[in-house]
């Protein structure tokens, strides 16, 4: 993967739209220090250089009723090759799994879940990736509270 080179200037530019995806260009130009031409040339720069991914909203999912978020450490058989592809790809089509890592260590992934309460949470892991043939382990940790959230850029 190769680095691309960033000044200040875009290092502000991306705190500005970590801050406020929808702020617009003539505001984040502003706050810069930059005329709006540069600071859009700016912008579609880091877009199209994969830096700026894109643009989402941030949603309480708590007000909608998903009260429990966990991480799961699931260990896989050694034994079948293709056995962290195969529990991989069944997590990526699950939407309780909201994020799913390859970890170093002695377990295999981190799976970040997100559920409406308790009983969906257990089954879920139970019934759904415990029950995964080629899983040999999980251990759950479940969120008390939260502390820090989508921190920003670290300059």
């Amino acid at each position: 993967m190769t680095e691309i080179a960033l000044d200040r200037t875009d290092y502000k530019i991306i705190k500005a739209l970590e801050h406020n995806g929808r702020a617009s260009n003539a505001l984040i130009a502003e706050q810069v220090n930059l005329s709006q031409s540069q600071c859009l040339r700016r912008i579609k720069r880091l877009e199209e250089c994969g830096i700026i991914r894109g643009y989402r909203a941030q949603i309480d999912y708590e007000k909608m009723g998903y009260t429990v978020v966990a991480w799961t450490l699931v260990t896989i058989s050694k034994d079948v090759p293709e056995a962290r592809d195969n529990v991989t790809r069944y997590l990526q089509e699950q939407e309780q799994a909201v994020s799913v890592f390859g970890v170093t260590g002695d377990v295999d992934l981190m799976v970040e879940i997100r559920a409406k309460d308790m009983a969906a949470f257990s089954d879920f892991v139970v019934k759904g990736i415990y029950a995964h043939e080629q899983v040999v382990s999980t251990k759950s940790y479940i969120r008390l509270d939260t502390a820090k959230l989508n921190g920003g850029i670290i300059t």
